[in-house]
């Protein structure tokens, strides 16, 4: 084997300085790389159309709508959309904003004193206003609320009312094409509950600690096989069991569990996982975890926190030490992964460069 002095592409001094062709780094302070600079990671971020600061502090730009977005978490929220023009919030006393936490078109006002917000539904939009929330609401298409004491919500197909909550709830089903049909539900929480439609029936001892559940499927009665799918959880959460046409599922947490997903068209194993100690240990199909000490893969292995190597568009590339217990966190990665990692190594096809103090000792192994 060939051995030779490498010579540098990137200036390196230390864990301190680094600058490449594409990367500048003066940790822990600064580190550039791409469309992407921090400063005092975590305290700094900024991107190439955001910025945010101590998980509080974040500022968007949104090219499409040419509008943008500021928020100091949690108090206040202001910016502009091309088609809904400025907004602003300060909460919980008063605002408006466009989109936030799922809901659009959001007003308040003293909140939970009164607010408004919208809701996809299919290709309608459903508004609700709520008074005291979450006491009194009453939405669109006529739902309405006076929690916990009485409230009737429509879902598709389906009516669903309680009285009490969660104490006394029940639901009537109209006949339908993706779901599973006409029917009923109720539930007398904490005792029992049950579920009848065409093609699913539930029993409920106990909600939600005891429940076998039947379902008719589709898939299945395609292939030849009319028998249903069904699951057993007794009690849950430590004993679950579960088979469809495209899934089956057995778990004794926090001990064991094991998942396995089918082909649709001829019924064989697609991909499986078996769990121990619910997530210590993981056993993939292309994969071994024991956390957080090993993981192993097609293209990767890690001891922890001894070593990491990962191959990547034909390259190899390992490091001793690797102190962060998860795979890969790009952000430690430019600001305090070089204080531990003393060395690296990146292998070709064609030959292999070492680095060792970062960057004190480099040389390269010819193949």
């Amino acid at each position: 084997m060939l051995s030779s002095l490498l010579v540098a592409t990137t200036l390196q001094i230390g864990p301190f300085f680094e600058k490449g062709p594409d990367s500048f780094a003066f940790r822990p302070f600064v580190s550039c790389e791409a469309e992407t600079t921090d400063v005092l990671w975590p305290f700094f971020t900024k991107h190439r159309d955001w910025w945010r600061c101590c998980f509080i502090a974040y500022y968007a730009e949104h090219p499409d709508s040419r509008g943008y977005g500021f928020s100091l978490l949690p108090f206040w929220f202001s910016g502009s959309y091309q088609e809904k023009g400025a907004y602003a919030a300060l909460f919980p006393l008063y605002g408006r904003h466009p989109n936030i936490m799922g809901v659009y078109d959001l007003e308040f006002t003293a909140w939970p004193l009164w607010m408004r917000y919208k809701m996809p539904r299919g290709r309608e939009w459903l508004e609700t206003e709520s008074v005291f929330f979450p006491v009194f609401s009453r939405r669109s298409d006529g739902a309405w609320s006076a929690w916990p004491v009485y409230g009737v919500n429509f879902q598709r197909e389906s009516v669903h009312r309680y009285v009490a909550w969660p104490f006394v709830t029940w639901a009537s089903y109209s006949s339908d094409r993706d779901t599973s049909g006409a029917g009923y539900s109720w539930m007398l929480w904490p005792l029992w509950g049950k579920v009848k439609r065409e093609r699913e029936s539930q029993t409920m001892i106990l909600p939600p600690f005891f429940s076998f559940a039947e379902a008719y499927c589709s898939v299945r009665a395609s292939r030849g096989n009319s028998a249903p799918s069904f699951r057993i959880r007794a009690p849950w959460p430590f004993f679950e069991y579960e088979s469809s046409a495209d899934r089956s599922r057995v778990s004794v947490f926090p001990l064991y569990e094991k998942i396995a997903d089918y082909q649709v068209s001829d019924g064989n194993v697609s991909s499986s996982v078996m769990r121990f100690g619910w997530r210590l240990v993981e056993i993939y199909d292309d994969e071994i975890r024991i956390f957080p000490f090993w993981a192993s893969g097609r293209s990767h292995m890690r001891f922890w926190p001894i070593w990491e190597t990962e191959e990547n568009d034909g390259v190899e590339r390992t490091k001793v030490l690797s102190l962060l217990p998860i795979r890969w966190a790009p952000q430690v990665a430019r600001n305090w992964a070089k204080f531990w990692t003393f060395y690296e190594r990146e292998s070709t096809s064609r030959h292999t460069d070492h680095s060792l103090f970062w960057g004190l000792v480099k040389w390269r192994s010819e193949k």
